[in-house]
């Protein structure tokens, strides 16, 4: 380890040939750690989550992974709602729901992820960020 990346200080990393067979290591334990957690993830990803408008109206049902499941209307919001405003109330669950879901997917990942995937995680944070 040089110890230039040790630290999330906030300088980008720097390209280091000594670097590679350490990066190369740790991809590969990381990828090893995200095969056993195989499962895991995909019962994550299928974990539903439900939304509903304001009114009740229309309910929806998406996956972890975002794959909509499900959509109801309800309580004659077809004769309630103009079908252009329909259209806006369901396209608007179906993303709030998504974006919920999405969080609580990457919420319950981080929880379950080895410190390699941490840690690679960080490392391309660090690269990512544009040089002073």
């Amino acid at each position: 380890m040089t110890g230039r990346d040790d630290r999330d200080d906030g300088v980008p990393l720097r390209y280091s040939p000594h670097d590679e067979a350490r990066y190369e290591d740790l991809a590969r334990r990381a990828l090893a750690a995200l095969d056993t957690l195989d499962g895991e993830l995909q019962r994550l990803a299928s974990a539903p989550v439900e939304g509903q408008s304001r009114d009740g109206r229309v309910a929806v049902r998406v996956t972890g992974a975002g794959v909509v499941t499900e959509v109801r209307l309800r309580g004659g919001a077809l004769r309630q709602y103009h079908h252009v405003k329909l259209g806006e109330v369901v396209t608007r669950v179906l993303r709030d729901t998504q974006q919920r879901a999405r969080a609580a997917y990457d919420e319950a990942v981080a929880e379950v992820a080895p410190p390699e995937v941490a840690e690679c995680e960080r490392l391309i944070r660090g690269a990512e960020r544009p040089a002073p």
